[in-house]
């Protein structure tokens, strides 16, 4: 598991492996992708719900301070944020976003 601010549990199994280095350490951002986090009741349901989508390039799961979360690697070009969002609504699992990353600036949501 890794230590600092996130921690992960899980990595997809459709994503690029950038990406997926990206989605676990925090670390700078692909150029032309983003990473949205989002509080959710069940990361396994939420990571299933987005998983596999249009643009969606990984997911991880894992905690933030005692919440459910999935930090989510995706293309802006071909999905935005409120699609990502009603997926997990559709899914019955999103409780709200905590957080968007565009490069390296990350703006609280």
């Amino acid at each position: 598991m890794l230590q600092g601010k996130w921690h992960w549990l899980l990595a997809p199994s459709l994503s690029l492996a950038a990406v997926l280095a990206v989605a676990c350490s925090g670390a700078e951002l692909p150029a032309g992708t983003k990473q949205a986090t989002f509080v959710v009741h069940c990361y396994d349901v939420g990571a299933d719900a987005l998983e596999g989508r249009p643009g969606v390039l990984a997911v991880a799961r894992g905690w933030q301070e005692l919440h459910e979360v999935d930090r989510v690697s995706f293309d802006p070009q071909l999905v935005s944020v409120e699609d990502l969002e009603a997926w997990l609504k559709e899914a019955g699992t999103y409780v709200r976003t905590l957080e968007i990353r565009s490069g390296t600036a990350t703006v609280p949501k």
